[in-house]
């Protein structure tokens, strides 16, 4: 069963049969029902996270009685639709910048003759990739870079194909492109088509996606791995299970970048040296080479 292809059974029915008030305990089993179906970890994201975007889908798609969300969700393309509410929107490009010049740092320092494969975990609305690719473009490494895209939703994957950004802080992008230290202008990578904003594909030529999670990982072990900031919304287990995934397909030497507001914990001292304290920057050490 695809990713997003949900089937309603009647313990779900029953318990969403309160339509838009939940109590704890029923938001926990629907949770529990809905990562069993969608095979997306619903059942890991925080309480007050999962309120509140579940509630602001039912508002958003008028739904008041559950043979409504029943009839929505058996429909491929809205469940599709469900999984991608879910995943939150980067919103800006280069954000933090100060975490692209130390990453270009690396880039420059360690891979700048080698052929190397990074994997985004989550690729959320795209700005995350883009910016990354016109990093590697910038440093003349795009040719040299295989890089792994995940995403829960078939139709976000479409959009991050086409380049899709979406423009409501372009001037964000722009002033955060300038702090990066970028060597053209913002505007030079993205054409607008039909009011709407792309990124130029031939950036795309080496990105690989997969409809998926963590779990769904790169076919080939990975020198650098970017997940930033998307952990907040899930509990500490979840924590624990995406960072045994990303260990599993880091490079011993590797590097993994979790941004400002995530950590990487014990165990996981005892596998990794911190690079950069502020940005969350970890190096998977090159002991464990023989594992």
């Amino acid at each position: 069963m695809a990713p997003c292809m949900l089937k309603l059974t009647l313990f779900t029915i029953n318990i969403i049969k309160m339509a838009v008030s939940f109590n704890i305990s029923e938001l926990r089993a629907l949770a529990q029902q809905l990562s069993s179906d969608l095979k997306m970890p619903f059942e890991y994201m925080t309480h007050s996270f999962f309120k509140r975007r579940m509630n602001l889908f039912l508002d958003k798609n008028g739904i008041r009685k559950v043979e409504q969300l029943h009839q929505l969700l058996q429909d491929k393309n809205e469940a599709d639709e469900f999984c991608r509410f879910f995943s939150i929107a980067t919103t800006e490009l280069f954000r933090d910048p100060s975490f692209w010049r130390q990453l270009r740092k690396i880039l420059n320092e360690k891979y700048s003759t080698s052929n190397i494969n990074i994997w985004l975990p989550d690729g959320a609305s795209g700005e995350e990739l883009y910016s990354l690719l016109i990093l590697l473009d910038e440093i003349k490494l795009l040719s040299k870079v295989n890089v792994w895209v995940n995403h829960w939703s078939s139709k976000a994957i479409d959009n991050l194909q086409n380049g899709h950004l979406q423009m409501r802080k372009h001037d964000v992008n722009a002033y955060n492109y300038k702090r990066f230290e970028g060597v053209k202008s913002i505007d030079s990578y993205f054409t607008e088509l039909e009011n709407e904003v792309h990124l130029n594909t031939a950036l795309m030529h080496q990105v690989h996606f997969t409809q998926g999670g963590v779990k769904q990982k790169p076919t080939v072990k990975c020198d650098i791995v970017i997940l930033r900031n998307s952990l907040i919304y899930y509990t500490k287990d979840y924590h624990e299970e995406v960072k045994n995934e990303i260990d599993k397909a880091l490079l011993p030497g590797g590097y993994v970048c979790f941004g400002v507001k995530e950590q990487l914990a014990a165990p996981y001292q005892n596998r990794f040296e911190i690079i950069d304290t502020k940005e969350k920057i970890y190096s998977k050490f090159s002991f464990l080479k023989g594992e």
